[in-house]
C-alpha cells in the first residue's frame, strides 16, 4: 500500500488524477474493507445476519482504510442506508422512464454533499444465495454512475465514480463493477474470490 500512499499524497485535488486512477485506488481499498469483515466478522457472515449490519461493518472497515490514504480521501465517509444530498433533499436517480425516483444505496462512500465529486463509490450489497430480486440493485447502480447530461435534472444522483454489487457469502465474494469513462460504459464481474489465508493478507 505504500507505493499508493506515495501516488496520493502528491495531489490536491481529484482534478490531476484521472478517473481510473482513483476508481483503482477505490476498489484497492473496497477490497482490503472485504478482507477484514472476513477476518473480524467472518461468525456473522456464516449465520448469515441481517445485510444491515454487515454493511455497517464494512462501513467502519473502509472508514479506516481511506483515512491512511492521506489527503485523497479527506471530506470523505462511508455510510450506509444515506438518502440526503446536497441542500438536505432526499437524494434521488432517474430512470430510463425519465421519472426520479428516490434512492438510498446500502454504502456510499461520499462527502455528504460538501464536495465536488460528491460520491466516489455506490455499493448494493446482498447474501449468497438469498431468494430477492436483485434486478432493482443493478439498475439502480447503472444509472447512479451515469455521467451528467444538459437533461439531466438538477436533483438526480448521478456520473458517481464507481458502483458495486458485492454478493456476500460464506467461502467468498462477488464483485461486480459499474462505471463510465468518457462517456463508455463498462461492467466487470468478477468471478467469485474465495476467502482463505492468502488472500486476506495486507
Amino acid at each position: 500500500m505504500k507505493e499508493w500512499l506515495a501516488f496520493t499524497n502528491d495531489v490536491e485535488t481529484y482534478d490531476v488524477m484521472k478517473r481510473k486512477e482513483i476508481r483503482l485506488i477505490i476498489i484497492r481499498v473496497l477490497k482490503e474493507a472485504i478482507a477484514s469483515l472476513y477476518i473480524h466478522d467472518k461468525r456473522n457472515i456464516d449465520m448469515q445476519v441481517n445485510e444491515m449490519n454487515l454493511c455497517s461493518r464494512l462501513a467502519h472497515y473502509l472508514e479506516i482504510r481511506i483515512r491512511e490514504y492521506g489527503c485523497l480521501f479527506d471530506g470523505y465517509y462511508a455510510d450506509t442506508e444515506y438518502n440526503r444530498g446536497f441542500g438536505q433533499t432526499k437524494k434521488y436517480i432517474q430512470y430510463s422512464d425519465g421519472m426520479l425516483h428516490s434512492v438510498r444505496c446500502d454504502l456510499l462512500i461520499h462527502s455528504r454533499g460538501l464536495k465536488n465529486p460528491d460520491n466516489l463509490l455506490a455499493l448494493e450489497m446482498k447474501k449468497e444465495n438469498v431468494d430477492t430480486n436483485v434486478v432493482n440493485d443493478h439498475d439502480r447502480l447503472e444509472n447512479i454512475v451515469k455521467p451528467r447530461t444538459d437533461d439531466t435534472p438538477e436533483d438526480a444522483v448521478c456520473d458517481t465514480l464507481l458502483g458495486v454489487f458485492l454478493e456476500i457469502g460464506k467461502s467468498g465474494y462477488v464483485l461486480t463493477e459499474y462505471w463510465y469513462d468518457e462517456g463508455d460504459r463498462s461492467i466487470t464481474e468478477n468471478v467469485k474470490l474465495e476467502v482463505n489465508k492468502c488472500n486476506l493478507e495486507y
